[in-house]
């Protein structure tokens, strides 16, 4: 059992559309553990929330990428929450391979490339990033628009791990990242809301 995924799963970055909401949340959430000997992530749940967090934490490469490209900046409010859910999600995804070791340990498994809802998470995320780099008119609220969309699913999904986890330290840290995020998705739609009045 290790806490890194492979190359292939690691370099999948970006962001996710409206629809990936409606995606089967079968797909993201834990299985309930009966037995406390198993490993917790034989299902795809904490592999899922790994690749979350992974995604996130290059949102200000992202930003910053964009800004260059485009000869301009957003605003300075918008710039500091994305900075914040990055670096957040950076020190997430250090938390969540340490805790991974502890019994019952977890085990992050690549997920099926020829898996049909994968793929299609794949494809919605990589028309979201053209999106993000081709707008550059719509580039802020694009940007805000991708976190309004994900950050609940984020929310949800560690929601559920903590429902279903038998290791007390992983549980208290799925419900305090579970808030984190849920905060995030507040300020977010703040953002968003005022961006959209700006136009």
């Amino acid at each position: 059992m290790g806490s890194s995924l492979p190359v292939q799963t690691m370099n999948r970055r970006c962001f996710y559309p409206l629809i990936l909401v409606f995606l089967p949340l079968s797909l993201l959430a834990a299985d309930t553990v009966s037995d406390a000997s198993k490993a917790v992530a034989t299902d795809p749940g904490y592999s899922m929330l790994r690749l979350f967090l992974v995604d996130e934490h290059y949102l200000t490469a992202i930003r910053r990428v964009k800004s260059i490209l485009s000869f301009g900046g957003i605003s300075p409010g918008t710039a500091d929450l994305v900075d914040e859910i990055a670096d957040s999600s950076e020190t997430a995804l250090r938390q969540l391979d340490s805790l991974a070791s502890e019994p019952p340990a977890v085990q992050f498994d690549a997920f099926d490339e020829a898996n049909i809802a994968i793929t299609t998470f794949d494809a919605l995320r990589y028309d979201m990033a053209r999106q993000l780099f081709l707008d550059s008119e719509h580039f802020e609220k694009n940007l805000l628009l991708s976190q309004v969309q994900v950050l609940p699913v984020i929310t949800h999904l560690t929601k559920q791990l903590a429902a279903n986890e038998t290791n007390v330290q992983r549980k208290q840290w799925l419900h305090t990242l579970a808030d984190q995020y849920d905060d995030f998705y507040q300020r977010s739609q703040n953002f968003f809301v005022l961006s959209i009045a700006k136009e």
